[in-house]
């Protein structure tokens, strides 16, 4: 039953990627996927940017209050599942420091939509800066998947090593033409891609402990 309820948890973040195209056609001007960030979507307030690299760009999310309790979902979701499928992968350390740093990622997810960054940034980039290590989870989890297990433990290595790279890139500013938006997605998306993928997985499962091949 637990294991049911963090695969229908993870699941449900999918919300993430449905709630962001109808909160970005609200915006007048037009949002960008790749030269606008994800936090803009949750700004609570309609007014020019005070970020140095763009200023007076005016952003304005009429839709801000789904995006941030999509966010805040999405986290709780992330944090909850990574907590009740514990069982479910190996007892190795690797796996138990992934889900740890996935449900960190949750929590940091949970303080980006409870405060937008117009409005409490310090907290808003505690929460953001928690995005970071949670791209390292899925390489971890993926290290101790048992090798007969091949297709996750290939999908879960796969999104921790794009997470990464992702966000390498956008830490360090070198977006390689994909923009500010398009390298923090490329950053902190793998995780929730991974997130849906192995929702599914867990949900179609045996019992912890009786697995068979995937």
């Amino acid at each position: 039953m637990r294991q049911r309820l963090g695969a229908l948890c993870w699941m449900l973040t999918i919300v993430y990627f449905l709630v962001q195209p109808f909160v970005a056609a609200a915006w007048d001007p037009a949002y960008s996927f790749s030269a606008n960030t994800i936090s803009d979507l949750g700004n609570a307030r309609c007014e020019p940017s005070a970020d140095v690299w763009r200023q007076a760009t005016m952003l304005c999310s009429p839709r801000h209050a789904l995006m941030n309790a999509a966010f805040v979902l999405v986290g709780v979701c992330t944090a909850v599942g990574a907590l009740a499928t514990r069982r479910y992968w190996p007892p190795q350390r690797p796996a138990g420091a992934g889900l740890a740093l996935i449900a960190v990622s949750g929590v940091g997810a949970v303080l980006v939509g409870l405060a937008p960054g117009d409005v409490n940034m310090p907290l808003h980039l505690v929460g953001a800066g928690l995005q970071f290590p949670g791209a390292l989870g899925p390489l971890l989890v993926g290290l101790a998947t048992p090798r007969e297990r091949r297709r996750e433990r290939a999908f879960s290595l796969a999104m921790g090593v794009v997470g990464i790279v992702g966000c390498v890139l956008f830490a360090s500013g070198q977006h390689l033409g994909l923009g500010v938006g398009g390298a923090e997605r490329l950053g902190f998306d793998p995780l929730t891609v991974w997130t849906v993928v192995l929702g599914v997985i867990v949900w179609r499962a045996r019992p912890a402990g009786n697995h068979s091949p995937s």
